[in-house]
């Protein structure tokens, strides 16, 4: 609409000064369609430059999010993909769905930062917060829409809150955890150590509460709680000497 209105005042600037004889008239419509003309680049300047007609409008969603590796791998990961040389600008990879094939990643753009915060939640869930240039009425969009600035990203962040279990690793380190994981000696010997630790711990759980000792089902839930945990230590375990 600024743009119709620049074009039609500079048409009627050079009608009334070049074909009007009557210098009352002349003088009158030259005068306003040179003001309308005025204002029009003035308006157009200020909205390229200093988003004249517009405002800053934040919008955050949240949802929860799931492991990278998807059911490959017993424990949460997010992983992340180095961008550029510095080492300070990475696109995180995660998954939406539990079942979900190709895992969604956040933005590779210089107004997207990503934070990670620890929380005791079982869940992890991912924090979006937009900022974005806005027409502050119906008005300013009708006048400035066809410079197509409205719902301009100016900043966004992306916080990540995963639980302490998971893990935060590169796609390279990803690789190797899965290339060391499965080969027949790690398995072998995981399957060794894993056994005796689920027998310790249960003698020791059986030794604070003899009544386990006849509770089958709870020794089955207990021995898949132990089996858990000693996967997810056995996994951190070869994530630090992967690291060294």
């Amino acid at each position: 609409m600024i743009l119709i209105l620049l074009i039609l005042s500079a048409v009627a600037f050079f009608m009334s000064f070049i074909y009007v004889d009557r210098l009352f008239p002349r003088t009158l419509l030259t005068l306003i369609s040179g003001v309308v003309l005025i204002l029009s680049l003035i308006a157009i300047v200020a909205n390229f430059h200093d988003h004249f007609g517009l405002q800053k409008v934040t919008t955050q969603r949240s949802f929860k999010i799931y492991s990278a590796a998807g059911s490959k791998m017993p424990i949460g990961l997010l992983l992340y993909q180095p961008i550029g040389t510095s080492g300070k600008d990475n696109v995180y990879i995660y998954a939406t769905k539990s079942n979900q094939k190709k895992p969604s990643h956040t933005q590779a753009d210089a107004m997207t930062k990503n934070r990670l915060t620890r929380v005791s939640s079982e869940n992890a869930r991912l924090q979006t917060s937009e900022t974005r240039w806005e027409y502050r009425s119906a008005f300013n969009r009708l006048l400035f829409g066809l410079a197509g600035n409205g719902h301009e990203l100016t900043h966004r962040v992306n916080r990540f809150y995963l639980p302490k279990s998971w893990l935060r690793l590169s796609t390279i380190q990803a690789k190797a955890l899965q290339k060391q994981m499965s080969s027949a000696k790690f398995q072998a010997q995981a399957k060794s150590q894993g056994a005796a630790y689920v027998q310790a711990q249960m003698q020791a759980a059986i030794a604070k509460q003899p009544s386990l000792a006849a509770d089958r089902q709870a020794q089955q839930r207990l021995g898949k709680q132990f089996a858990a945990d000693f996967q997810m230590q056995l996994i951190q375990e070869t994530v630090s000497k992967l690291n060294k």
